[in-house]
């Protein structure tokens, strides 16, 4: 195989995608249960490996990130891919203005996806995501849950100009589409934020209600 040139190697993604995994997993937007985040560079796609968290904990080098062309064929890397892999490669497919694509599991929003609640924002810097949904449960792993996301993102795809998209997956997790990788990382902790506050305020105006009674 060809040395790659300098421009191959500026334009690597890995080394950002090895520190955003390691902050996902420090900041608590997922666990050992899984989760997986990939980049778009041009023709190739970047996946991080199976066993992210139960294996890895998030802590990954480069040797075990996946390098796809559009179709998923493996060019680089492991071949054995990420479960979910299916639904990175399809709203790639589906979106080409997706760079990046986030699926984790968040610590508070995982309170909603599981009481199959719709997470509105509760701060202004989520204001712009507007309500997020889920899909209907679908089996993890499956060809349904992929299309089932591109489902639910596609009808918005026209706001990917300015932010990143995302859905619940019931008892499962959230999957966040983003212009870039940054974009992605940038608005799964923003929701996560407001997941927590919606929590908290919950608290809050139950022993406002008590002691004001």
């Amino acid at each position: 195989m060809p040395a790659p040139d300098q421009a191959q190697v500026n334009n690597d993604p890995r080394p950002h995608m090895i520190a955003i995994c390691r902050h996902i997993y420090a900041r608590q937007l997922s666990d050992s249960a899984g989760g997986n985040l990939s980049v778009r560079m041009g023709e190739r796609i970047y996946l991080t490996p199976r066993y992210m968290g139960s294996k890895y904990r998030w802590d990954i080098g480069p040797e075990l990130i996946s390098v796809l062309d559009l179709e998923g064929r493996v060019l680089e890397g492991p071949a054995v891919l990420s479960r979910e892999s299916c639904t990175h490669l399809a709203l790639y497919q589906a979106m080409p203005r997706v760079g990046a694509v986030i699926h984790a599991h968040p610590r508070y929003v995982m309170a909603f996806a599981c009481a199959e609640l719709r997470l509105e924002p509760t701060t202004e810097y989520t204001r712009k995501f507007g309500t997020i949904g889920l899909i209907p449960e679908t089996p993890a792993h499956s060809p349904e849950l992929a299309q089932r996301v591109v489902e639910a993102l596609l009808p918005q795809k026209e706001d990917l100009a300015r932010h990143a998209l995302a859905v619940m997956l019931p008892y499962h997790g959230i999957v966040v589409a983003g212009r870039d990788l940054d974009d992605a990382y940038d608005t799964l902790e923003r929701l996560a934020v407001s997941a927590r506050v919606h929590i908290y305020r919950g608290i809050l105006e139950s022993i406002g209600q008590r002691v004001n009674e």
